[in-house]
């Protein structure tokens, strides 16, 4: 494919608006209270119980963050702790960013949420089961487009194959493939039963083709995409799928749980899991949807696109466009993988959010996730002491 790139001075503009945007909330951190000593300790007794090598967290009020705490280290065998700036693995945080680009080519017309997937994308989708149904971008963002998981390699093997840092295969190689019947790594399994629109199944896959659906529309490869368009225009220049963008320096080390340290990876499914970021730049990515689509000077959508993604499609899960309606009018998302356990949420009316970022995955019991999560409850309690009493 052949990608057609905005011009050089349109980014530059875009870029410095991002730069400035970043500055804005740098200048608007506050240091944390002196009286969270508890807090601290508390957090500190869950990593330590659990092996957890290192935490970053955030709390960000209207665009600015208000609280911010880093926790144990970054690398265990260097004994590099952990920042601020430090850059994790998002795992499942990344799919928020496809949402994004999604809406944003929705709000230009190029992309209809009711319309037949097959229009932006080389070949023509069907549930091989149900070929009279037309598959659509909301269903593939509400997770109920009749494509499964999956998420083990034993449900499609090759899929979740690990590849040299920034080594995975372009989605245009391989994705048909997996989906098409008849493709060299098609399996039936890849389609759950059901017709498409009639059940909710998280999927990877899915996230997956959204991606390439945003590269085939756009003629951008989807990294450089988001980079240009979501990434740089909220000023964070550290924040990518790509490892070459990032500075090593301030890279998480990656362990699996146990503490074992593992090399930095790259998959097939990386718009779904891959993106690096920090709380330091991931807090301006949350300011942005929980302000309707602005941060400082960058906007990346309309209100009218938030509201939409925003819209509870299924009341039994609580899923919108990718986002999850918590109770209490919290919307969030949660991520897990080998090398990453991250969360955030935001509560839209009080414009207040949090963020938690780790570089170890724990499979079960995970402190970081509601509704039970020792560490997501601390963070939380802290964060609802912004919110109007």
């Amino acid at each position: 494919m052949d990608f057609n790139m905005r011009s050089l001075s349109a980014r530059m503009v875009k870029t410095v608006c991002g730069i400035i945007a970043g500055a804005m909330l740098a200048c608007c951190s506050q240091p944390p209270a002196d009286n969270d000593s508890d807090l601290d300790a508390a957090i500190q007794t869950v990593m330590q119980v659990r092996g957890i090598p290192s935490l970053a967290a955030c709390i960000v009020k209207n665009d600015a963050i208000v609280w911010q705490k880093a926790y144990g280290w970054a690398d265990q065998e260097n004994q590099k702790p952990a920042t601020g700036q430090t850059i994790y693995l998002l795992a499942s945080l990344s799919k928020t960013v496809a949402a994004t680009a999604v809406m944003q080519l929705a709000e230009k017309g190029k992309i209809d949420l009711d319309g037949d997937v097959s229009l932006y994308l080389p070949f023509t989708l069907r549930h091989p089961l149900y070929p009279q149904t037309v598959i659509t971008p909301r269903m593939l963002l509400s997770h109920s487009s009749g494509l499964a998981g999956p998420e083990t390699d034993d449900e499609l093997p090759g899929f979740y194959d690990w590849f040299p840092p920034d080594g995975a295969p372009p989605l245009a190689q391989t994705l048909s493939e997996y989906l098409l019947p008849g493709g060299a790594h098609y399996v039936p399994a890849v389609w759950q039963a059901g017709a498409p629109g009639t059940r909710e199944l998280y999927s990877n896959l899915g996230v997956t083709l959204l991606a390439y659906m945003v590269e085939y529309v756009s003629r951008e490869e989807y990294t450089a995409y988001c980079r240009a368009h979501i990434f740089l225009p909220l000023g964070m220049p550290q924040t990518s799928f790509m490892l070459a963008d990032l500075n090593p320096e301030n890279l998480a080390v990656w362990y699996m749980e146990g503490g074992q340290p593992i090399i930095h990876y790259s998959r097939r499914d990386f718009p779904a899991g891959q993106v690096k970021s920090s709380v330091d730049e991931w807090a301006r990515f949350l300011a942005a949807w929980m302000n309707d689509g602005v941060f400082g000077w960058g906007r990346i959508l309309e209100a009218s696109s938030v509201d939409e993604a925003l819209t509870l499609h299924n009341p039994a899960s609580g899923i919108c466009l990718i986002w999850n309606l918590m109770l209490g009018g919290w919307y969030g998302h949660s991520g897990g993988g080998n090398g990453a356990s991250t969360y955030m949420e935001f509560h839209r009316r009080d414009k207040v959010g949090l963020i938690i970022m780790s570089n170890m995955y724990l499979k079960s019991d995970n402190p970081f996730y509601p509704p039970d999560g020792k560490i997501f409850s601390l963070i939380r309690r802290q964060a609802n002491l912004y919110r109007p009493q």
